[in-house]
C-alpha cells in the first residue's frame, strides 16, 4: 500500500541527511553556477519527487545546503572565538584559522555559493546571512570580545570583525575563484602580512 501524501517514511531524517552531503558536495564542486532542481536531482542520484519529498523545492534544497554548511562549520567557529593574549595576537591567529578554512576548508566555495543564490532570492539571501555570514562575522567578534585590550564597545567589535573577515574573503574570491590568479596574480602572502600589521596595529590604539 503506498505512502499517503505528505507522510514521512520512517527515516526521513537520515535519508535527508545522506542527500544533502551529497548535495552539498556538488553545490560547492568548481563549477560554481545556479543548478536546477534536475541538476540539483541528477547530482543526488534521485529523482526531483524525492527532493521535493525531502526539500519541499529548490528553494528549500539551496536552503537545506546552506543550513548543513552551518553545522559543518561550527567547530572552526568555536575555534575562532577563543581569545588570545592581546589584540595583535587575536588577529594573527584569526588570519591563521579563516585563511586555512576560507583556502582547503572549501568555506570560499560556500560564501560563494551563498552569494551567487542570496542574490538571486530573497529568503535564500537571508539564509545565507543568518547561517555562514553573521555566524563567521560574530565569531571574530566573540574573540575580540574574550581577548584583553579589545575595541571597547560593541559597535566597535563588531566593525573589527568586518575589518578581518572581508580582506581574507575577498582575496580569496579575487584569486581562487574569480581567476585573478591567473588573470591578475597577487602576492598573497605579502598581502595578508600587510592587512595582519596594519589592523594589528590600528585595533590596538
Amino acid at each position: 500500500m503506498p505512502r499517503p501524501a505528505g507522510v514521512r517514511n520512517h527515516n526521513f531524517e537520515a535519508k535527508r541527511s545522506a542527500l544533502l552531503d551529497t548535495l552539498t558536495e556538488f553545490a560547492l564542486q568548481d563549477d560554481l553556477r545556479r543548478p536546477s532542481l534536475r541538476q540539483f536531482a541528477l547530482a543526488a542520484d534521485a529523482s526531483e519527487p524525492t527532493l521535493r519529498h525531502y526539500f519541499r523545492d529548490r528553494q528549500g534544497v539551496v536552503i537545506a545546503i546552506l543550513e548543513h554548511i552551518h553545522a559543518r562549520a561550527l567547530p572552526l567557529w568555536d575555534v575562532i572565538k577563543t581569545g588570545a593574549d592581546d589584540t595583535a595576537t587575536a588577529v594573527a591567529e584569526y588570519f591563521r584559522v579563516t585563511e586555512a578554512g576560507l583556502t582547503h576548508g572549501g568555506f570560499a566555495r560556500a560564501h560563494a555559493f551563498g552569494l551567487i543564490e542570496g542574490m538571486a532570492d530573497e529568503a535564500v539571501g537571508r539564509a545565507y546571512l543568518e547561517n555562514l555570514l553573521d555566524p563567521a562575522l560574530e565569531a571574530v567578534s566573540a574573540k575580540m570580545d574574550a581577548t584583553p585590550g579589545r575595541p571597547e564597545t560593541e559597535t566597535e567589535r563588531k566593525a573589527a570583525a568586518f575589518m578581518m573577515l572581508s580582506p581574507i574573503l575577498v582575496m580569496t574570491l579575487h584569486q581562487q575563484l574569480l581567476g585573478g590568479k591567473e588573470a591578475s596574480p597577487i602576492d598573497t602572502n605579502g598581502f595578508m602580512t600587510l592587512m595582519q600589521t596594519w589592523l594589528a596595529s590600528g585595533l590596538g590604539q
